[in-house]
């Protein structure tokens, strides 16, 4: 099995998180007008824009800026928005425009083995290895619930971890490790699936909420809470959402009706969403090749018996195993 994760660390928190840190340079108008017109980015000649000596990658992470509405809130790329921000990032890579070409049709064939592999798992194809076996589960228990509202959360989430997972690739999807070029691809396309599950499951996360409450562990079992708190943790586009399920979970968690620790997170992942330090040490980023870091810590000398008082385990361990997402970080 081939494995790549950069993607699990980089790839989405690129998308939700650490490109809006950044001011890129605004977009040239001939690029400007290709975030209004599919076909016309599909079509445009990226390797002779190359020549000009202009900073693809720069402007590649514009496109994605151009989402902010709000400092709460983020709308998905358009397709055109999409193609443009992937043809800019494999221009970059590709140092010919035979490679280009080349990496174009690499990764339109592996996005197709993709769908092909992600819709025989959510059809209930067994899985033995990890990191799909856990998709592959979920499917299983959501098949196996009895109650239409929890058989379809546990497969929204299940949906939402099959695309997380889906920066640690297959060989079914790779035959051949991919080129640069054919990666950034097939990776902005799959953070893209990704933005759009993670909104339509917000919505449908809101609405059943609104209807129903949150979902508690003696009445809907762990699996289910833990699987609306996921979704809660990944609507980071909907930042009041996120705030309110933050507030429905704190006293539950006084009663043990939620996971200590995913309240945690959340509070972690919002705090750094709003650029304000965080309190348990759950959100970071790469510093330098193969570190990760934490994000700014609300109390440094105290956090360790926080993560204790909330079933975190220790701090150095988790940065520890958070370094292999920042192998391939090139600052």
């Amino acid at each position: 099995m081939l494995r790549f994760t950069r993607g699990l660390a980089v790839g989405l928190v690129a998308l939700s998180l650490m490109a809006f840190q950044a001011r890129p340079p605004a977009l040239p108008e001939a690029l400007a007008a290709l975030t209004e017109d599919a076909a016309a980015a599909r079509a445009f000649d990226y390797m002779a824009f190359k020549a000009t000596g202009v900073d693809l990658k720069a402007l590649s992470s514009a496109v994605s800026m151009r989402t902010r509405i709000d400092g709460d809130t983020r709308r998905p790329l358009t397709e055109a928005e999409t193609i443009l921000q992937a043809e800019l990032a494999a221009a970059a890579e590709a140092p010919t425009a035979e490679v280009f070409e080349a990496d174009r049709a690499a990764a339109a064939a592996a996005w197709d083995r993709w769908i092909a592999f992600g819709e025989a798992v959510m059809a209930g194809r067994p899985v033995a290895d990890p990191p799909f076996s856990y998709v592959a589960d979920r499917v299983r228990m959501a098949e196996e619930a009895t109650d239409p509202r929890i058989r379809e959360l546990l497969r929204r989430a299940a949906r939402d971890q099959l695309l997380r997972r889906g920066w640690d690739v297959t060989d079914e999807v790779w035959p051949e490790s991919p080129t640069p070029g054919a990666w950034s691809r097939f990776n902005s396309r799959l953070g893209q699936q990704a933005w759009e599950v993670d909104s339509d499951n917000t919505e449908w996360l809101k609405a059943d909420v609104a209807a129903h409450g949150w979902y508690r562990i003696s009445v809907h079992g762990e699996a289910a809470s833990s699987a609306a708190w996921l979704m809660a943790q990944h609507a980071d586009r909907d930042r009041p959402f996120q705030r309110h399920v933050l507030t429905l979970l704190e006293p539950l968690v006084a009663e043990g009706e939620v996971s200590r620790s995913n309240y945690a997170y959340l509070y972690d992942r919002i705090a750094v969403g709003e650029n304000r330090p965080q309190r348990y040490g759950s959100q970071g980023r790469c510093v330098s090749k193969g570190v990760w870091a934490p994000n700014d810590l609300e109390d440094p000398e105290g956090v360790q018996a926080l993560r204790d008082a909330f079933d975190m385990g220790s701090l150095a361990e988790y940065a520890a195993h958070m370094h292999q997402y920042c192998a391939d970080f090139e600052g």
